[in-house]
């Protein structure tokens, strides 16, 4: 069977591309190489508020673990810097979720295939035909969507992306612990060099007796330490009694997206095509605006590729310039001693002390983030190629 299009990757990227197409009657599979949808979870689970979910589904309470109330930043055990943004964003059951959109997708014809891996592209010439299974077998479609994840290896056959640099790579390990720390609906960051250098560690709310922690490092260049070790320290102190489950590691491309998302009738979405904050580390959100603009470029297609083009041209338009000042303002906090960064975030809190756009609580303007910029230009300036890339 020749299928419209093939999918590389059952998260959610790659689940919603194939839902929505196939909601329009096109032949879809998708493909994975894990043995079951949503496991394992791979990173907090916050995301956009209920406004931000329902631009693209029907909202399930059943997924909505907890409700978003506010920000807290913590420098180094100092009193925390907070900020209540009532119905900030949601916590996710971040399995329940994919299993839905599975679920939508196959209701309506998409076929899901797991404990597949791929090996490669199928070619006829100059033409990609489909996809190479491990198992000797080749899918044959129209559109081939690499949606599978931070080391994409679509996007590398495909001559689109290479290899993440050590520095490009947010390294990350987290568990699910029973505890009241930090339990109050507020999404708590922790920095400083004596938490965690090049990084930072979170506590995100789960269930009223559950939080997620986690540790992230800003690039694996460094020889140990790693994650692991910051992470154990701060249970030590915070948390030394409280019950752990549900140990997971992950990792965030923190590169650029290409400016070049399609090649052909292959085209990438999601952490594939490196759409995540590279700040935040964040992309549930950036998932799903990602794959509805290319749902609705190859359903515009028609069977040709003369409309992927502008899947790229759109999304080199506010998203890529958007991501660009967030990668900037990484390498400062990155460059910055702890002083520094709690200049930032008293200078943050008079940047974004509006009240924010209930819809989007997080989609900031590029005024604010320039303004934020010109604030710390000293070290901002040394990133100015980034800005032109």
């Amino acid at each position: 069977m020749k299928y419209d299009a093939a999918i590389v990757g059952a998260s959610i990227a790659g689940l919603y591309t194939g839902m929505k197409l196939a909601q329009n009657r096109w032949r879809v599979v998708v493909v994975d190489r894990r043995s079951a949808i949503g496991v394992p979870v791979p990173c907090g689970e916050a995301t956009g508020n209920r406004a931000e979910l329902s631009r693209f589904v029907k909202i399930d309470e059943s997924w909505i673990a907890r409700d978003i109330e506010g920000l807290a930043f913590h420098l180094n055990g100092a009193e925390a810097v907070s900020r209540a943004v009532p119905q900030a964003g949601v916590v996710l059951h971040r399995d329940r979720f994919e299993q839905a959109l599975a679920a939508a997708g196959t209701s309506r014809g998409m076929e899901i295939r797991l404990t597949t891996p791929v090996v490669g592209l199928a070619r006829s010439g100059e033409t990609f035909t489909g996809v190479l299974l491990e198992n000797g077998d080749d899918v044959e479609a129209d559109f081939l969507i690499g949606a599978d994840g931070c080391e994409s290896l679509v996007g590398r056959w495909a001559g689109l992306t290479g290899p993440l640099a050590e520095s490009e790579a947010f390294s990350s390990v987290q568990y699910r612990v029973e505890s009241g720390f930090c339990n109050d609906g507020y999404l708590h960051f922790f920095a400083g060099s004596r938490v965690i250098p090049r990084g930072y560690i979170w506590v995100f709310p789960k269930s009223s007796t559950t939080v997620s922690v986690g540790a992230g490092l800003y690039g694996s260049d460094r020889s140990p330490p790693r994650a692991e070790r910051f992470l154990e320290a701060f249970l030590a102190s915070h948390m030394p009694h409280a019950a752990r489950r549900n140990l997971i590691t992950g990792c965030v491309p923190l590169a650029l997206c290409p400016r070049r998302l399609c090649k052909g009738n292959v085209v990438l979405v999601g952490d594939a095509a490196r759409q995540c904050n590279p700040l935040t580390a964040a992309g549930i959100m950036n998932a799903l605006e990602a794959a509805d603009l290319c749902v609705r470029k190859l359903l515009m297609s028609k069977g040709s590729t003369n409309h992927l083009l502008s899947y790229s041209r759109t999304w080199n338009g506010r998203p890529r310039r958007q991501q660009k000042v967030f990668l900037v303002l990484k390498e400062v906090f990155l460059a910055s001693s702890d002083t520094e960064i709690s200049k930032a975030v008293f200078t943050l809190q008079s940047v974004f002390k509006a009240a924010p756009d209930r819809s989007r609580p997080f989609r900031f303007s590029l005024f604010k983030l320039l303004r934020l910029l010109c604030a710390f230009f000293p070290k901002a300036v040394r990133q100015w190629r980034v800005l032109l890339k």
